[in-house]
């Protein structure tokens, strides 16, 4: 019953008589004068909301105005005095010294140990997983995401490590390790450690997703996505321990600076020390250059570049109003000439947003 035919239902039960129907008349009335009204305004928003005949509706990869066609060089912002201090204090470690690298995972060791053996089998991995539950569960996650997953739900671990197989198992130890080197500190550095997590989910989604376009291995992509900006968990380490005697602690604007200009050569310091392969560590010390012709890593890093553009368009990093269409990246990888492509952009933002929400 509506609240309307309720209240002239009691106003009867009172007894008002013939006035009780004036009011039930008058209101139903006013009620379809409102519907009415209703309906027209939504019909007029609606229709201010269409573009113009012959307008292109705004889309995230091709917004108004846009002339980016690669990532800018990165400026050096004005820095107040403590940050200033903070910045010749990261630049300091770059030999390494006196540096603790965040260490793999106790079960990622042992479980990557395993696989190094070609006689290995699946069963005795998923024996070793299941003695560490965090790490079995994000196995768990990372089968049912939108990555791996099948048409039914997997709960028990051996299909599920038997889903995924030796090399998305590798990658998941990497993942684990990595979230783990994030989130040590507390308080003020958990959430941009939470940043910088959620940027690697994004750009490993992401790097993935374009394997279908590009042809490069979708376990390698992955894995560049998520560990080629792996310096920045240096950074965090030495800002969150610097804060501790300075009380400072730098804006969302400084820190992403000092990321952006320290990261590569902490990551390259801690592909070292996770013996990442060398052409892993390779992209990681050095993926802002623009690739050569002749470069056995241009297709990975024209495809990082282009990650990386994306991943500031839908709002991980500081967002930039890229060309996506006519960008150098998507160019020389002939994107757009690609059945598909421009449909696997506007799907994009969904995918990488319910992906990170799984992981």
């Amino acid at each position: 019953m509506g609240l309307w035919s309720w209240i002239l239902d009691r106003l009867t039960e009172d007894g008002s008589g013939d006035s009780t129907a004036q009011v039930r008349a008058e209101s139903e009335q006013a009620l379809k004068d409102g519907e009415t009204a209703a309906v027209a305004t939504l019909e007029r928003e609606e229709e201010s909301a269409k573009p113009d005949e012959g307008e292109t509706p705004q889309i995230w990869w091709r917004p108004e105005g846009a002339t980016l066609l690669e990532p800018p060089e990165v400026t050096h912002p004005d820095l107040p005095l403590e940050a200033r201090a903070l910045e010749n204090l990261l630049v300091s470690h770059f030999d390494g010294h006196d540096l603790s690298m965040p260490p793999l995972l106790h079960i990622a060791e042992r479980v990557l140990g395993r696989l190094r053996d070609p006689k290995c089998c699946m069963s005795s991995v998923a024996d070793e997983i299941a003695e560490d539950q965090v790490v079995a569960a994000a196995v768990f996650r990372m089968t049912n995401s939108p990555l791996y997953r099948g048409v039914q739900e997997i709960t028990a671990l051996q299909p599920a490590v038997t889903r995924l197989g030796a090399r998305a198992i590798q990658t998941l130890m990497m993942h684990e390790s990595l979230r783990a080197a994030y989130f040590q500190g507390k308080g003020w550095s958990a959430g941009l450690a939470r940043l910088l997590w959620e940027r690697s989910l994004a750009g490993a989604c992401i790097m993935r997703a374009l394997c279908k376009f590009t042809g490069v291995a979708e376990e390698d992509a992955y894995l560049i996505g998520l560990l080629h900006d792996i310096g920045g968990v240096i950074v965090l380490r030495i800002v969150h321990d610097n804060s501790k005697f300075t009380n400072y602690e730098p804006d969302l604007e400084t820190f992403d600076f000092l990321c952006s200009e320290c990261h590569q050569e902490f990551g390259e310091l801690v592909a070292d020390s996770w013996q990442l392969p060398s052409y892993l560590k390779e992209l990681i010390s050095g993926h802002h250059v623009y690739p050569e012709p002749d470069d056995d890593l241009r297709t990975q890093r024209l495809q990082l570049q282009l990650t990386d553009m994306i991943v500031a368009m839908l709002g991980y990093t500081q967002y930039f109003a890229y060309d996506l269409p006519n960008s150098r990246a998507v160019r020389d990888l002939g994107l757009m000439d690609r059945s598909g492509f421009t449909a696997f952009l506007d799907g994009l933002p969904e995918y990488v947003e319910e992906t990170i929400e799984a992981l």
